[in-house]
């Protein structure tokens, strides 16, 4: 039914305007919504008064503003003047609602029909570009603009401050940053989120402080892009500074600061306060929740950030992505697999498990609870697959000692055109590493920089030397070591030393020992390391002078402990430990266990003992290990045709390995051991490891 101009005129004019006669311009001018704005189009229409390139103009910008760009390139379309204004606007338009390869068409139209873009044009065109990395266009762009005379403008240089930030290339988005001769807080901001997004927080922080320096107010958007910087940096007293600074200035009720706080206190080690500020929040979204479980679990605090799920699941808040990562990742250093499943389940029926960032969180979760079968289906449902899919399904096969995988995994990466980075790299040579597969490892490391030009890091150089150091090459480990072309660190040292212990070469390992106390002279781990190869070779003495010095510095070495669920609730024993409130049936099943394994020919290697104790008391010392008591415990109460999973802080001990194959024979048991480097799979008295760990 068509619409009077009259009764549309009166809905928008003042009472003592009604008997005027508006054009169809004043009627745009007043359209307050998208509904009056189609009712006064179409009187225009029906009217069939010529439509001058202002009316066009206003049309289009209405219908952009409402986001109706369907409309608005009809009405572009039929426009017969179009100006530089009319072009803008249609560029605008597609590339602030997200359709930015039609804003360069539209860009690529106004070229070629000789209407000369302006300095209105540029910033639209450059974020069109930095949405699908359009390099050519947006250099294009760049290169018309400085021919113009307009490149220093405000909005167009900030436009490409962002442009090359997002595609890296933070040198020169500094230096159009350094040239642009009269800044606003948006520069500044662009500058400061683009050394954030690319990781040189140094730089994102030393941008902060200049920009107060430089007389400029930071905004909400300055803070939010400029902490998760100092998180990553850990700087905890930059973060207090920024806090004090958000509170002097009346933001400290913002969400998004708020939420970026959090995340700061929790990554700088402040769960405390972190927990504190989430509490005191006014009004809790999504990203909160995800902030404070988010915290908890990279900090090691899983069972809270389990339960902080459960809670926001309960108010009704509906997680996102990153928060489902988050808890399946607590899952995963849990190894609690059944509340891992439970919460696969929540994702089939929410939707996450087509989300990538969810979807990897789930080989990674399955495969660190000991289920490569599971991990390996999670991959291979993946709609899509990015480089850190890839990474986590190698990483699998290499925590299961199955490096023969990890490299087939390794090659139909490469085959579907993924390129692989540093972490792959690290992950495939570590495989490579437990499996015994020296040559291999040493391709893989040879093949980052002829074939991918990756400069390896120290991680790369330490899985090298860990790699030579566990096949018994020592000597070509420490050469391997000289030769680096970078200093080698603690962890490179370290992987030498850790390969003298399993080899037992207390001369190589002392010599290593001294470079890694200059290094590190208070880790305790360290100290440990050289007073086991001390007490393994009997050299008691030794060992007992480096305790001393252990002693007299406070340096506490960690604690070994064991943890095993039974029915959904976790136990922890640490070695020798009575305090079980079930210990006495324990007992019995440990004297049960060593019994039937002396009855089968076990003889306790006690070179694994080691303090200097009668060769009597031995025996007893290996058989209250942790995994032991562990392993008695889920042979209690773990019924038949169920796997036992036993979680182990450190290292498997090389006497309780022995013992855990035989049992795994003996009583008919599948037992999978997750120690602090690997999985152990023991069944029918062998182990998936091979002994070659």
């Amino acid at each position: 039914m068509a619409v009077s101009a009259a009764p549309v005129l009166q809905l928008f004019l003042p009472q003592d305007s009604k008997t005027l006669n508006p054009s169809p311009l004043d009627l745009l001018q007043t359209a307050p919504d998208l509904k009056s704005l189609q009712q006064i189009h179409a009187q225009i229409l029906k009217s069939q008064s010529p439509q001058t390139p202002q009316i066009t103009n206003k049309l289009i910008t209405l219908y952009s503003l409402y986001n109706q760009m369907d409309s608005a390139q009809l009405t572009f379309q039929r426009t017969p003047i179009k100006q530089t204004f009319t072009w803008n606007m249609m560029i605008r338009g597609f590339s602030t609602h997200g359709f930015p390869q039609k804003a360069l068409e539209f860009y690529s139209q106004m070229l070629h029909s000789n209407t000369p873009p302006d300095k209105f044009t540029y910033p639209f065109v450059l974020k069109a570009c930095s949405a699908v990395s359009a390099i050519d266009e947006a250099q294009e762009a760049h290169g018309r603009a400085i021919r113009s005379g307009v490149a220093s403008d405000i909005y167009i240089a900030t436009a490409l401050v962002d442009f090359y930030s997002k595609l890296g290339e933070v040198n020169v988005a500094r230096q159009v940053f350094d040239d642009i001769p009269v800044k606003n807080v948006v520069s500044w901001n662009a500058m400061i989120a683009g050394y954030a997004f690319n990781g040189f927080d140094s730089d994102a922080v030393e941008g902060f402080r200049e920009m107060l320096e430089s007389g400029f107010e930071p905004n909400s958007s300055t803070v939010v892009s400029v902490l998760p910087a100092v998180a990553r940096l850990e700087d905890l007293q930059e973060g207090k500074f920024i806090h004090e600074w958000v509170v002097r200035k009346g933001m400290e009720l913002n969400e998004p600061i708020l939420n970026s706080l959090i995340a700061m206190y929790g990554k700088c080690g402040e769960l405390g306060y972190a927990r504190q500020l989430f509490d005191e929040m006014p009004k809790k979204n999504d990203v909160s929740w995800s902030a404070i479980i988010s915290v908890y679990a990279q900090k090691g605090s899983h069972t809270e950030a389990l339960n902080l799920f459960h809670h926001m699941r309960i108010l009704g808040v509906n997680p996102t992505a990153i928060t489902v990562a988050s808890v399946l990742s607590a899952c995963a250093d849990l190894v609690d697999l059944k509340q891992g499943t439970k919460i696969h389940g929540f994702c089939v029926k929410s939707g996450f498990e087509l989300d990538l960032i969810v979807s990897t969180a789930l080989v990674d979760m399955y495969a660190k609870c000991g289920c490569i079968e599971e991990a390996q289906w999670a991959f291979d449902v993946m709609p899509e697959r990015n480089v850190v899919s890839w990474n986590a399904i190698i990483s699998a096969y290499g925590l299961q000692g199955r490096g023969e995988d990890a490299l087939v995994m390794f090659s139909r990466m490469q085959q579907d055109g993924i390129k692989p980075n540093k972490s792959t790299f690290v992950s495939i040579i570590s495989a490579c590493s437990h499996a015994g597969m020296m040559a291999e490892g040493l391709n893989c490391f040879h093949l980052m920089r002829r074939s991918y030009n990756i400069v390896p890091e120290t991680k790369h150089y330490a899985c090298v030397v860990d790699l030579l150091g566990r096949a018994g090459c020592l000597k070509e480990a420490y050469r391997f070591i000289e030769r680096m072309p970078i200093a080698p660190d603690d962890v490179v040292w370290g992987a030498l030393l850790g390969a003298c212990r399993i080899h037992k070469d207390v001369v190589l390992g002392e010599l290593v020992a001294k470079k890694i106390f200059e290094l590190k002279p208070d880790e305790p781990s360290y100290y440990v390391l050289l007073a086991n190869i001390y007490a393994a070779e009997g050299r008691w003495g030794d060992a007992q002078k480096l305790r001393e010095v252990m002693n007299e510095r406070k340096m506490k070495k960690e604690a070994g402990h064991s943890m095993i669920e039974e029915a959904g609730v976790p136990h922890s024993f640490i070695a020798g430990d009575f305090r079980h409130p079930e210990w006495e049936e324990i007992h019995k099943k440990m004297e049960e266990i060593g019994e039937r394994l002396k009855n089968e020919g076990h003889r306790p290697d006690t070179s694994y003992v080691l303090h200097e104790v009668d060769e009597g008391l031995k025996d007893d010392r290996l058989a209250i290990h942790s995994e032991r008591i562990a392993l008695a415990f889920g042979l209690l109460k773990i019924g038949t045709g169920v796997p036992i999973r036993i979680t182990k802080n450190l290292r498997v001990c090389g006497d309780c390995h022995t013992a855990f194959k035989m049992v795994s024979k003996i009583y008919g048991r599948e037992i999978i051991v997750r120690d602090l480097n690997r999985f152990h799979r023991f069944e029918g008295g062998l182990c998936s490891c091979r002994d070659y760990w």
